[in-house]
């Protein structure tokens, strides 16, 4: 590959080209020393730093998770969940990948979309997403719109057309709570006015409910773990899903996936790269490149075998946490095949994104 880029359209097929040289074939798995890794960790702290608000979908996991996971990391270590939310967990991101201590005691739980924003030359993006060291996904998600009764609007296709009725949507910057929207918005046509700035699906849900805004877009894995009275109650309505497969434990059925949005298909690419495939590992837990392969190793095996433990699947059921556990190496390829999108799609979806945050 050529070491030079010309500006425009080629500096961005250029951006596009390193990144997805940074999630090629990943490397055979080391193996660790189980001794060694349990000297390390003995006595210390292993923090997971959330990239959003407490209270959310992302907090929920990374609890769980936390109340679990020590006891598998060698040296059994304390582990304890922090937050640091802003810009859809790009600020997490930057801070575990540049600032946060690199020997395997910080792990960052950030947002998968987020490599959208990589992709897209986000000034604000300070680290290489491909470059981190995954550790697991717990669940792959599926992102719905979601609208409230008072909003007037019942189904998508009353957003649609001449005489649409509009509905007023919250955003969080970098996420796909911002993306959907947007996408949405500019490339089915539907009537979304979006207001961002909020950190995370939490401050979204308290501006639904002093009426802020009349909806957003979130999984349906966090929404039924913070709101599944308000759809049983009707106070809520699911009126789109981002997904080609539709959600198998929705409280009603016939909601609209992605075929029936959509016109074309190009339309229909768009929302796929832009909403549903980032979203296959969402829930990203990760550590720095400069963490010791060992350790990186150890903590990904903990985290294999928390998700098989008995007493943590059951928590998961009480809290009503879907547990359909990704692998590094699967995480990676994931990656890599986003990442091998068309040009033309690729290009377009830049498009579509960066004009409708204006």
């Amino acid at each position: 590959m050529k070491k030079f880029c010309s500006m425009g359209a080629l500096a961005f097929v250029c951006l596009w080209a390193l990144a997805a040289q940074s999630v090629a074939a990943p490397a055979a798995k080391p193996g660790f020393d189980e001794k060694a890794v349990a000297d390390f960790y003995r006595g210390k702290t292993v923090r997971i730093i959330v990239g959003f608000s407490a209270g959310g979908g992302y907090d929920a996991y990374s609890r769980l998770i936390a109340r679990h996971l020590g006891q598998y990391i060698p040296g059994n270590p304390t582990v304890i969940v922090d937050n640091m939310a802003g810009a859809g967990s790009i600020i997490a991101a930057n801070h575990v990948y540049n600032a946060g201590a690199k020997d395997g005691t910080l792990i960052g739980n950030i947002s998968g979309p987020i490599i959208l924003e990589q992709l897209f030359g986000n000034p604000a993006v300070q680290f290489d997403i491909g470059k981190f060291q995954n550790l697991a996904v717990p669940v792959s998600e599926t992102y719905c719109m979601i609208v409230t009764k008072k909003s007037g609007v019942s189904k998508f296709e009353e957003l649609l057309g001449p005489n649409a009725k509009q509905v007023v949507i919250g955003g969080i910057p970098g996420s796909t709570v911002e993306h959907g929207p947007i996408l949405v918005r500019d490339v089915v046509g539907a009537n979304i006015k979006l207001v961002v700035g909020y950190k995370g699906t939490a401050d979204v849900r308290l501006a639904i409910d002093s009426g802020e805004v009349g909806g957003f877009f979130n999984t349906w894995t966090s929404a039924k773990i913070t709101s599944l009275d308000k759809f049983k109650s009707g106070e809520w309505l699911l009126v789109a899903q981002l997904t080609d497969n539709p959600i198998r434990d929705l409280p009603y059925p016939n909601v609209p996936t992605i075929s029936r949005i959509a016109k074309t298909e190009e339309q229909r690419q768009l929302l796929r790269f832009g909403a549903s495939s980032p979203n296959q590992f969402g829930k990203l837990y990760v550590v720095a490149p400069g963490v010791p392969a060992d350790r990186a190793a150890a903590l990904e095996a903990a985290f294999t075998k928390a998700f098989a433990d008995k007493k943590l699947l059951a928590d998961a059921e009480k809290g009503r946490l879907e547990i359909e556990p990704l692998s590094g190496e699967e995480i990676q390829k994931l990656v890599g095949e986003f990442l091998a999108m068309s040009p033309e799609v690729r290009s377009k979806l830049q498009k579509v994104l960066k004009a409708g945050k204006k």
